[in-house]
């Protein structure tokens, strides 16, 4: 009876110990080992040294500026200016489309819808569709467009032309091409992807519509940079 009673024991301090220690054991494996799968997402665009270093961890590590897109600001499907990029809080994945589109764009937007109602209640994720048809896609026509997906419940934004180059806005600010195809009537080049922008503005992830493991891959990914915004803005 007491050998039962001194094993039982015996199992409850081992118990004890592992959950005590294996915290500790894991967070040197994956953080001072360099042994974490979950890596940071990669950061695109063109990359300068600053010059500078940063320590971590005793390490002498030097300081890179990305490229980020600047803020702009565009007119949504209300007809109300919006600051697209300016809230320095929050993700945000966009996308380029034109409401005449009779390939992929309709596809991508119902893609874009799915993303969006999965974070449709989370205040740190903004939806941004823009139009490269500047001249046909008024707010009026954007509107009638969106309406099918509700957009005002997933803080979704339509958006066209305002005092931007929507072309320069895509090509330099996403790195995506945008264009007028000039062989045929009211036809437009522009990209297919989902593009995941973080609080930085940097670019973090491009997503083809036409692949849905893809777009799987978009939510799960988003789920990983909202820990990691959070991670990074917590003081402790």
């Amino acid at each position: 009876m007491t050998s039962t009673a001194n094993s039982g024991g015996i199992k409850k301090i081992l118990i004890l110990a592992v959950i005590l220690i294996l915290p500790g054991f894991l967070y040197f494996l994956l953080e001072r080992k360099g042994e974490n799968r979950y890596q940071n997402l990669p950061i695109f665009g063109e990359k300068t040294l600053t010059g500078t270093f940063t320590n971590r961890m005793g390490k002498q590590v030097p300081d890179t500026l990305f490229h980020q897109i600047e803020p702009f600001s565009l007119t949504n499907q209300d007809g109300q200016s919006v600051l697209v990029l300016g809230d320095d809080t929050t993700i945000s994945v966009v996308d380029f489309f034109y409401t005449r589109c009779s390939t992929f764009c309709r596809h991508m937007n119902d893609e874009m819808n799915r993303v969006a109602e999965r974070f449709a209640k989370n205040d740190m994720v903004n939806f941004y569709t823009i139009t490269v048809d500047t001249a046909y896609d008024t707010p009026e026509v954007l509107r009638a467009y969106a309406d099918t997906y509700r957009p005002a419940t997933k803080k979704w934004q339509f958006l066209t032309a305002g005092g931007h180059d929507v072309y320069d806005i895509a090509r330099k600010g996403f790195l995506v091409d945008a264009v007028r195809d000039t062989t045929r009537d009211a036809h437009f080049i522009h990209s297919s992807s989902l593009i995941l922008v973080d609080s930085k503005r940097r670019i973090r992830g491009y997503y083809d519509v036409n692949r849905r493991k893809e777009v799987d891959r978009l939510i799960d990914e988003l789920k990983l940079l909202l820990v990691q915004e959070i991670r990074e803005s917590s003081p402790y």
